[in-house]
């Protein structure tokens, strides 16, 4: 990595900063650039995706646009909004505009960087900047107090107010203040906050490995909490959220990424992650990504779960290509059982792939008029599984038991067999002879006529022959005849 790109990677890790609490939208969509050097060539992020929600099928999207005059918002800048993250944390609810942020030496020290004219000056820029950079949902952008998906155009933040400008009353500003923007502070009025261990976040080193670690940790919670085990994303879709640029080949798809798996592995973040081709006929290459969460990510969830209800926890992402062949199977079986499309999607999104799997057999052993409303219920809710189910789950354990205890006893003897053969094999050739003689004396009448009369082709003669050369052998090796 070039020296330059290393500074401005660590300077987004000098936040003093233990715990923030931080708006969901905000984890999820895409808003930073992850380096300097894009900043200077992006103008815009946009994020697409066709969901279904009830009944229709939509492509939603959200768009961020920079002020070309200002620029685009970059690492210096996310830190800045993560300051004030921290700022409005701190606040008693519920939080009103305008925000106090202090001096813009408090901000330095906050940041963990240098007081001092030039980063006064960033971050009067970096401020302005995340004024002017323009917003539109369509569908994205979630409200947890109106309950509903928005489509509106925005700024994340409305005003900055410096020290010594006006204020809206006609006083002098005692330090810098700023107004969010009203469906983002409703949001965080309303406790739609995911809370992040800054400590860890920082201690990250790469951007994309802290902005992976920022989006997963929201989809995590919800999927753990209903007893997920794992999370697919289209490679595609995740270039789009962090937002990087998309390569053509698996080989510099992996390149950009997996050096940020492999750190969130190290640091107990994941438990793994794996990719997979997604085969679609006249269509550009793409791969799915699928996460499985660590000791960290649980041990985080367990920590905060009492902050935010799993269902509170809306997120645009996600189609039916982002799932796994698994998943999609789920699907196909319940919607034979006449489970809607979308029901059976945010099922198998939310839920441990085995438990929708054993309902799905178990559904079978109830006498529910409505089926697919019963196996929603009883996933959702917890419910045990019938009686009848569990009595039939316990026969076939058992049968399963006994299977494969004659699997493993027949395996045993076709290994026993395979090594007197082979010691068979080994011996000299009077040692050899002397056991053919024995194994001619054991061979029954039948097999002992055919021997006489030269029929060595017969089956039954060469069924009789193996037979008795493995006793004879497994006699001798036990008084010590011959040695294995």
């Amino acid at each position: 990595m070039e020296e330059k790109e290393k500074r401005e990677e660590s300077e987004g890790r000098h936040l003093t900063l233990d715990l923030i609490r931080s708006e969901v939208n905000m984890l999820v969509l895409p808003y930073f650039a992850l380096w300097d050097k894009d900043i200077h060539r992006r103008t815009e992020t946009e994020f697409k995706v066709v969901i279904r929600r009830g009944d229709k099928k939509l492509e939603i999207s959200w768009l961020v646009a920079a002020n070309p005059k200002f620029g685009y918002p970059g690492p210096f800048d996310r830190l800045v909004f993560r300051a004030i993250e921290q700022i409005i944390s701190k606040l008693p609810p519920p939080v009103e505009n305008p925000i106090p942020l202090g001096s813009l030496y408090s901000l330095c020290k906050r940041m963990g960087i240098s007081p001092g004219g030039n980063n006064y000056k960033r971050i009067k820029e970096a401020l302005t900047r995340l004024m002017m950079t323009g917003v539109i949902s369509k569908g994205t952008f979630y409200s947890k107090k109106e309950k509903k998906w928005i489509e509106d155009a925005f700024h994340l933040i409305d005003r900055v107010v410096f020290k010594g400008e006006e204020m809206p009353n006609g006083e002098t500003a005692d330090g810098v203040y700023v107004w969010m923007n009203s469906w983002y502070l409703e949001n965080i009025n309303a406790r739609y906050v995911k809370p992040i261990d800054w400590d860890y976040l920082a201690s990250l080193t790469t951007s994309i490995a802290q902005r992976l670690c920022e989006f997963l940790s929201v989809k995590f919670f919800g999927l753990l909490m209903k007893g997920g085990r794992s999370i697919s994303y289209k490679y595609s879709t995740l270039c789009d959220l962090l937002p990087i640029s998309r390569q053509r080949y698996l080989s510099k798809a992996k390149e950009k990424l997996d050096p940020a798996h492999r750190e969130l592995k190290e640091t107990g973040f994941l438990e793994n992650w794996t990719w997979e081709e997604i085969k679609r006929k006249g269509k550009e290459k793409d791969w799915l990504v699928t996460y499985y969460p660590g000791d960290r990510a649980r041990k985080e969830i367990e920590r905060f779960k009492g902050e935010i209800e799993p269902a509170d926890v809306k997120t645009p992402t996600g189609s039916t290509e982002d799932l796994s062949p698994i998943q999609n199977d789920l699907i196909e079986k319940l919607e034979q059982i006449n489970v809607s499309k979308d029901i059976a999607e945010e099922l198998v999104r939310n839920y441990n792939p085995d438990l929708i799997e054993q309902w799905i057999e178990a559904i079978r052993y109830t006498k529910a008029k409505d089926p697919a409303a019963y196996i929603v219920k009883a996933i959702k809710k917890g419910w045990s599984f019938p009686e009848n189910y569990l009595k039939a789950l316990r026969g076939k354990q058992s049968l399963l038991s006994e299977k494969k205890d004659e699997e493993k006893k027949r395996r045993r003897i076709k290994e026993e067999i395979e090594r007197l053969n082979s010691l068979y094999e080994s011996l000299s050739p009077p040692q050899k002879a002397q056991v053919d003689k024995e194994i001619e004396m054991r061979l029954p009448s039948f097999a002992r006529e055919k021997l006489a009369k030269g029929k060595t082709d017969s089956p039954a003669l060469k069924a009789a022959w193996e037979r008795a050369k493995i006793d004879v052998i497994r006699d001798w090796i036990e008084l010590g005849r011959i040695h294995p």
